[in-house]
């Protein structure tokens, strides 16, 4: 970590403190600041995707699907040939006899990545998608 930083204060109700401090035991941080820093580094990356940053973002794009959905292996796999410049890996995964999961590591522009999912999601056969994206 670096030497410049800057002291700031905050104010929480008890609830909160007691809370912050049951996590900072619990996750081992060493510090109630690093568990701040930590969640405030979540913050500032949620609200880079949400109001369309530039990126790059780094992620996953997890997707349950049908495995005995005719044509479905096929169509997941164009996307994802279509889409390499954004793909980084693909991990396959059989979850049970009827359902697989595939985990997208993904890089790219917030609209790229988007881009993708809402493709996915478009399958028939596709049951879930979550996107999980943080940036630099």
């Amino acid at each position: 970590m670096t030497d410049d930083l800057d002291r700031i204060s905050l104010t929480l109700p008890s609830t909160m403190t007691d809370r912050l401090d049951g996590i900072v035991d619990d996750w081992e941080y060493d510090s109630r600041s690093e568990a701040v820093r930590d969640s405030l580094r979540d913050f500032f990356g949620t609200y880079e995707w949400e109001t369309g940053g530039n990126g790059p973002f780094h992620g996953t794009i997890v997707v349950v699907h049908d495995h005995h959905v005719a044509g479905l292996a096929d169509d997941l796999q164009t996307i994802q040939h279509e889409m390499a410049d954004v793909i980084t890996s693909v991990q396959h995964i059989h979850l049970s006899h009827d359902s697989c999961m595939e985990t997208l590591v993904v890089t790219g522009a917030g609209s790229e990545i988007t881009d993708l999912a809402n493709q996915l999601r478009a399958l028939s056969g596709v049951q879930q998608v979550k996107v999980i994206v943080v940036d630099e």
